[in-house]
């Protein structure tokens, strides 16, 4: 599964949804974001060598359906987290997600958005007594603003949590992720 996770990511977004373009409709969009990805629970009792934050990036496609709801598929990556120093344990997590968006725009090419969905994730434990892998499905669910800073190119905000992502870790296996991001946008 780990392989193909990227590969139906790329596909995704190299082909974005195709929406008809009339009054209630618009254009497909296909985006790029980074940011700040945070396990809840993961460094409880674990002592001050534990960080529960890594970087992400995500990839993504969507459309508005309608003119205040749209849907997005997308690809999520993070970086190490760093759960031990010694014994080293490091975790990475990836997933692929499908979201519903309902958009309050506020101006023109402004708006603020709820999101609600699912995201099919893979986790990676490494530690120095051996490795986990485990994979399941969490519901996703997020709140942002964009703005579009010309009619094609849009600026993003997002914050999404993302409960019940499991590891395999013996102290703590089920947790909380909390993925605040900046994207940029392209609608075509």
């Amino acid at each position: 599964m780990n392989r193909l996770l990227p590969a139906i990511a790329l596909i995704a977004t190299a082909l974005p949804l195709q929406a008809q373009t009339n009054g209630d409709y618009e254009y497909p969009y296909s985006g790029v974001s980074g940011g700040l990805a945070s396990l809840s629970d993961a460094c409880d009792n674990r002592g001050s060598s534990c960080d529960d934050e890594a970087s992400f990036f995500r990839v993504y496609s969507g459309a508005r359906l309608l003119s205040n709801f749209g849907v997005e598929v997308g690809y999520t990556q993070s970086q190490d987290f760093e759960l031990a120093d010694s014994p080293s344990t490091d975790l990475s997590l990836q997933g692929l997600d499908i979201t519903g968006l309902v958009h309050l725009p506020l101006a023109e090419r402004i708006d603020v958005f709820a999101k609600v969905g699912g995201l099919f994730w893979n986790s990676e434990l490494n530690a120095s007594s051996g490795s986990a892998d485990d994979s399941g499905f969490s519901v996703r669910t997020g709140v942002g603003a964009q703005m579009g800073v010309t009619d094609n190119l849009y600026l993003r905000a997002d914050f999404d949590y993302i409960p019940g992502v499991d590891y395999g870790s013996a102290t703590s296996s089920d947790d909380d992720l909390g993925l605040l991001s900046g994207s940029i946008q392209y609608h075509f």
